[in-house]
C-alpha cells in the first residue's frame, strides 16, 4: 500500500495520535524502498531511528506534518524540541543523525515534491557539527534532562539505579553550599535554594504526584527546603517507566484544580509578590528604576510607530490577498522614514525584506491599531479609529509598555502569514534566543550564514523590534548585491538585560501561561503587576478591539468552485445552523464533520468544529453569527467532510435590520430547487437560501 504522506494533515491530535505509529512505519518503508533510501541503507544497514524520532517529535510537540513542514519548523525541531525532549547518553549517539535525515528529506523532495524539502535538506547539512553540541547543551534541556546531564558530566553512571542514587546523594549534599540549579529554573528565589520554610498544605496535584512516586511529603508545619523537594520529585520521575513519567507530567498539566482559565490566572497575577518571585539583582533593579520612558527612549519604537500611523491616518494601503502584506514600494518608502532605515540590495523586495517595517506591521495588526477591510475585490490596511483614539490618550510610558505586552504575549507569527509556525508566541521566541544572543558582550557575524541562525526561529523582524525597543544595539553592514539586511554586531543594552531578565523570570513563574495569551479577548494588563512598581506612570493600557453582538439578518455569499449561493441568517443563529443551510444549498447529506475557519480583528485564526468532533477548543454550536468578528466584505472558510474536503468560501455581504426585509435588489426572481428548500426547512426560522447560481456537484460521484 502506497504511503499517504498527507494522512495526518488537518486532523485533530486525538484523531491523528492513533495513526502516528503506522504513519511513521509507512514513511520508513517508503524511504527504504526508494532509490535514495536503498543507497543510504547500503552504506548504513542499521538506521531509521532518527527519521522516526524526527517525525514523532515534530508532530507531537510542534504539530508539524511532512508536507506542510517549512525550514523554520525543522529548525525549531532540531534546535529546540529535540534537545529539550530527547535525552542521549553519549555524544556518539548523534552519529549518523544528519546523514539519515538529509537522505530522508532528499527522498521526500524526489518522490513527493514537497516545496521546502530542498531547503530543509540543505539546512540539515549545515548543522552537522552543531547538532551534537545542541543535544548536550544544558541551556536547551528541561529540568529533568539538566539533572541527568549534570550527573553524566560529574562522572556518574546515570543508566543504572545505583548511579542515579549516588548522584542524587551528591547533589543533595552539595545543595546548601552551591546547588547546581538547572538553568531552566530561574523563577526560584535565591533563598529557596539554601533556606528551609514551614510546610503548608500542598496542592492536590502535588499530593497526588508524590503519592504515585512513593515519596512522603513533609507534614504541615515541618521545615522543608523547596529545592530538595524538586530534586526528590525528579529523582522519582527518573525511576519510573518513561511512558508512565510522561503520563504523570501530563496529568499535572491537566490538573482541574489549577487556575488554567484566564480569569483565574489574572487574579493570580495580582496576588504574586513579584519583587520576591523574580529575585532581580540590585543592578537590574536600579536599571529599571532609573529608566525614563519618553517618545525617543528607550529605543525608537514610539517615534517609528507614530511615523507609520501618520501615513495610515492620511491614506489606506492596499495589501496582498493571501498574506495581506503591504506592497514593496510602500514598505520601501516607510523604511526610509524610520529612525534607522535598513539597507538592502534585493532585486524584488517584499514587505518582509524590511524587518523593521515587518515588525511594525506585526504590532499594528496585533494591537488592532490597523485592520484589514475589503473594498470591492481589494483588501486594504486602514486605521481602527477607536483603537487609535485610545492610543492617543496614553502617555509614553503607557504606550511603550502596552506595545511591549502585545509584542511578547499577544503576537504570533500567524499574524504575519506564517500559519505553520507552531504554538510559540513572539515573546517565547525572544526569550529562548536571548541567552544565546547575549552569551558574550557582543555577538559578531562574519557573513550571511552566521546571521541567518536568527532568521528562521526568531525572525529578523523580532531582532529589528529588539533594537527599536532599545533592548539591543545593531551594527549594520553593507548588503551584498542581490541580498537583504546585513548586520555585523549585536550588543545587549543594560536596559535590555534588565528587562529581559525580569520578563524571563516572570515567564517561568507563570509557566509560560499568561492570561492574555490564553484568552486574547481579555484587556491588556498582564505585565502591569510586574513592571508598574518600576514605572508608576503606567496607569492605563491600550484598548484592544472587541467584538460586540451584532443583531440583524446577515447576508452571506457562499461559493464552491464556480457555483455560489446567497444565504440569509439571523444574528441569533449559530454556525452549526449556518452549516445546515450551506449543506442544504448544495443538497449534501449531514453524515460528516465540518469546520469553520475565520480571523480575529488582530489576524489570529479561529477554528470552530462540528459539535460531535472528538476534541476542540471551540464548537460551531457555541458561536452565534452575530458574534463573528467579521466586517462586511470579510471572508471565512467552511470545510465539510475532512476526507473529501469540500471547501466553501463564505463572504459577509451585508447586515440588515431585524425586521424581515424584501430580498435585496436583483434577488426577487431567484429560484431555488425544492429539494434545497426542504433540506433547509429545519433552519427556516433562523435563515434561508435566497439565491442559487450554478448546479451543485455530486457529493459522491460514481456512487451507485
Amino acid at each position: 500500500m502506497a504511503f499517504n504522506i498527507r494522512q495526518l494533515d488537518n486532523l485533530d491530535y486525538d484523531d491523528a495520535e492513533p495513526l502516528l505509529e503506522d504513519h511513521i512505519y509507512g514513511a520508513l518503508e517508503a524511504f527504504a524502498n526508494s532509490k535514495t533510501g536503498k543507497a543510504y541503507i547500503k552504506r548504513n544497514p542499521e538506521g531509521g531511528n532518527w527519521i522516526g524520532t524526527f517525525i514523532e517529535m515534530a508532530y507531537v510537540y510542534g504539530g508539524y506534518t511532512l508536507p506542510k513542514m517549512t525550514k523554520a519548523n525543522v529548525q525549531e525541531v532540531m534546535e529546540y524540541i529535540l534537545p529539550r525532549k530527547l535525552t542521549l547518553l553519549e555524544p556518539s549517539d548523534t552519529d549518523g543523525a544528519i546523514d539519515e535525515l538529509v537522505a530522508f528529506w532528499t527522498f521526500i523532495d524526489e518522490v513527493y515534491k514537497v516545496r521546502s524539502a530542498k531547503a530543509i535538506a540543505k539546512y540539515l547539512r549545515s548543522i552537522e557539527t552543531q547538532f551534537p553540541k545542541w543535544m548536550f547543551d544544558p541551556d536547551r534541556g528541561g529540568i529533568a534532562k539538566s539533572f541527568l546531564t549534570q550527573g553524566m558530566a560529574a562522572g556518574f553512571d546515570m543508566t543504572t539505579q545505583a548511579g542515579l542514587d549516588a548522584f542524587r546523594q551528591e547533589y543533595n549534599r552539595n545543595l546548601p553550599a552551591s546547588p547546581p540549579l538547572p538553568p531552566t529554573v530561574p523563577m526560584l528565589p535565591a533563598e529557596f535554594l539554601t533556606e528551609s520554610f514551614e510546610m503548608t498544605t500542598p496542592p492536590a496535584d502535588m499530593q497526588r504526584a508524590f503519592k504515585e512516586l512513593g515519596i512522603a511529603l513533609p507534614a504541615e508545619g515541618e521545615m522543608v527546603n523547596p529545592m530538595q523537594l524538586v530534586t526528590q520529585f525528579f529523582g522519582g520521575l527518573m525511576k519510573m517507566d518513561p511512558d508512565a513519567a510522561e503520563q504523570l507530567m501530563a496529568e499535572l498539566d491537566d490538573d482541574p484544580d489549577s487556575p488554567a482559565d484566564a480569569a483565574a490566572l489574572r487574579e493570580r497575577l495580582q496576588e504574586i509578590d513579584w519583587s520576591t518571585a523574580i529575585a532581580l539583582a540590585d543592578a537590574d533593579q536600579a536599571t529599571l528604576k532609573q529608566q525614563t520612558i519618553t517618545e525617543t527612549a528607550p529605543g525608537t519604537i514610539l517615534h517609528d510607530l507614530q511615523t507609520v500611523l501618520d501615513v495610515l491616518e492620511n491614506q489606506s494601503v492596499s495589501v496582498s490577498g493571501k498574506l495581506q502584506h503591504m506592497p514593496a514600494k510602500v514598505a520601501a518608502d516607510l523604511n526610509q522614514r524610520l529612525s534607522n532605515p535598513i539597507k538592502i540590495a534585493m532585486q524584488r523586495p517584499v514587505q518582509k525584506s524590511y524587518p523593521n517595517v515587518h515588525g511594525l506591521y506585526l504590532l499594528l495588526r496585533a494591537t488592532g491599531l490597523a485592520t484589514i477591510v475589503t473594498e470591492g475585490k481589494k483588501a486594504k490596511l486602514v486605521l481602527n479609529p477607536a483603537i487609535y483614539r485610545s492610543w492617543q490618550q496614553l502617555n509614553p510610558t503607557e504606550q511603550y509598555l502596552s506595545l511591549l505586552e502585545v509584542w511578547f504575549l499577544r503576537s504570533h507569527p500567524e499574524i504575519l502569514g506564517d500559519e505553520r509556525a507552531g504554538p510559540l508566541m513572539m515573546g517565547d521566541r525572544c526569550l529562548q534566543v536571548w541567552p544565546r544572543l547575549t552569551k558574550t558582550a557582543s555577538a559578531t557575524f562574519s557573513d550571511y550564514n552566521a546571521q541567518d541562525q536568527y532568521n528562521y526561529f526568531l525572525g529578523f523582524h523580532n531582532l529589528a523590534l529588539m533594537e527599536m525597543f532599545g533592548l539591543i544595539a545593531i551594527t549594520p553592514g553593507q548588503p551584498e548585491p542581490g541580498k537583504g539586511w546585513r548586520f555585523k554586531k549585536i550588543t545587549a543594552e543594560p536596559w535590555g538585560k534588565a528587562l529581559m531578565t525580569a520578563i524571563g523570570n516572570a515567564n517561568q513563574v507563570m509557566f509560560q501561561d499568561w492570561p492574555g495569551t490564553l484568552d486574547p479577548t481579555l484587556p491588556l494588563g498582564d505585565l502591569q503587576p510586574l513592571l508598574k512598581p518600576y514605572f508608576p506612570k503606567w496607569q492605563r493600557c491600550l484598548a484592544l478591539p472587541t467584538v460586540e453582538f451584532r443583531p440583524g439578518r446577515h447576508i452571506f455569499k457562499v461559493t464552491l468552485g464556480k457555483i455560489w449561493r446567497r444565504i440569509a441568517i439571523a444574528g441569533e443563529a449559530t454556525l452549526a445552523d449556518f452549516s445546515d443551510l450551506i449543506r442544504a444549498s448544495v443538497d449534501f447529506d449531514d453524515d460528516h464533520l465540518d469546520m469553520f475557519t475565520y480571523k480575529t480583528p488582530t489576524g489570529l485564526t479561529i477554528k470552530a468544529f462540528h459539535p460531535f468532533a472528538s476534541s476542540a477548543d471551540l464548537f460551531s454550536d457555541e458561536v452565534k453569527i452575530g458574534n463573528l468578528p467579521l466586517l462586511v466584505g470579510s471572508t471565512m472558510e467552511y470545510m465539510y467532510d475532512f476526507g473529501d474536503r469540500w471547501q466553501f468560501e463564505v463572504v459577509l455581504e451585508a447586515v440588515e435590520p431585524e425586521a424581515e426585509p424584501a430580498p435585496p435588489k436583483g434577488f426577487q426572481n431567484a429560484k431555488v430547487k425544492k429539494t434545497q428548500q426542504a433540506k433547509g426547512e429545519s433552519a427556516k426560522a433562523l435563515g434561508k437560501i435566497i439565491e442559487s447560481h450554478g448546479k451543485a456537484p455530486e457529493q459522491y460521484p460514481g456512487a451507485d
